[in-house]
């Protein structure tokens, strides 16, 4: 009986030690939000469409550091997205705007990583609905603005509205600025260069991003704009957003586009999920100059 009491007590210990051992649980949670603002799994959505995306995360004990979507289309993988992040408390409530493509089914994979280097992802389906829902867009033809150094023409744009502030008329609308334009050289090589205030490099030629409580961040297509892969003649036809949602590549994307030289076409996602089209009409090559551009964004 000795022999057996001591058997149990050394269970004992070691079953509070292993206890005592156990790691915490880090993986990260991630969930698809519902109600009817929201894409539905299982939706029939016509091309063209807007596809509205709530996610819900939390870090599972570690900040939340990067976020995967990606469209899978008749077996086809496209990234739409692949933000890095550091959210270190409250995790993340978003939602997140797309729109419906040609193929006949949709598989949308939203992934999240945190700190540990734990992942978690969530998927939807949605199918091809019936007929077409290309929107309307809003055209602007002529917007000039002034490169960095430019001291009379205003700096920053409003993509949705064509409109353009000075710096010194800028306060209060911080969060309407998607666009600005600098020119620099780069490897020895001119470059008229669109950019916007979340991106880095920008604070080099407008600091006073710096300050701003919000930064938009644009994202331009650099690839179909080296490649010339929409024409002006394209741009000018295009009279819905079909044109301005499937010339956008988001595999090729950053928030600044370099060579933005006249008559090139660009196409951009605002940070609050359109879809749109710069045609640069002049670009000058110098500091001082300025830049003259049109507009086609969705509504």
């Amino acid at each position: 009986m000795a022999k057996l009491g001591q058997a149990i007590a050394l269970l004992i210990v070691i079953a509070f030690t292993g206890c005592g051992k156990e790691e915490s649980e880090t993986t990260p949670l991630i969930l698809l939000r519902s109600g009817s603002e929201f894409t539905a799994d299982g939706s029939a959505v016509a091309p063209g469409g807007s596809l509205r995306f709530g996610i819900s995360v939390s870090g599972g004990g570690g900040a939340i550091t990067n976020l995967v979507v990606k469209r899978i289309s008749d077996g086809v993988v496209i990234t739409e997205a692949d933000r890095g992040m550091y959210i270190s408390y409250g995790g993340l409530d978003t939602t997140l705007i797309y729109t419906r493509g040609y193929g006949q089914v949709e598989r949308w994979v939203f992934s999240v990583m945190n700190s540990y280097r734990d992942t978690a992802s969530a998927s939807l389906t949605v199918l091809k609905g019936t007929g077409s829902a290309w929107g309307e867009i809003s055209h602007y033809p002529s917007v000039r603005i002034g490169l960095q150094d430019n001291p009379s023409l205003p700096h920053f744009v409003d993509l949705h509205t064509g409109t353009a502030w000075h710096a010194a008329g800028v306060a209060g609308n911080e969060g309407s600025v998607d666009m600005a334009a600098f020119w620099y050289l780069t490897s020895g090589n001119s470059s008229p260069t669109l950019t916007c205030p979340a991106y880095a490099s920008a604070l080099t030629y407008y600091p006073l991003f710096g300050g701003w409580s919000v930064r938009n961040q644009t994202l331009y297509d650099y690839y179909t704009s080296d490649n010339n892969l929409v024409t002006t003649l394209k741009f000018d036809e295009a009279t819905n957003d079909s044109l301005l949602v499937n010339a956008y590549r988001p595999g090729s994307v950053s928030g600044q586009s370099k060579f933005a030289f006249s008559g090139k076409v660009v196409p951009f996602r605002t940070s609050d999920g359109k879809y749109g089209l710069i045609k640069v009409i002049h670009a000058d090559e110098v500091a001082s100059g300025e830049m003259e551009i049109a507009i086609k964004i969705q509504k």
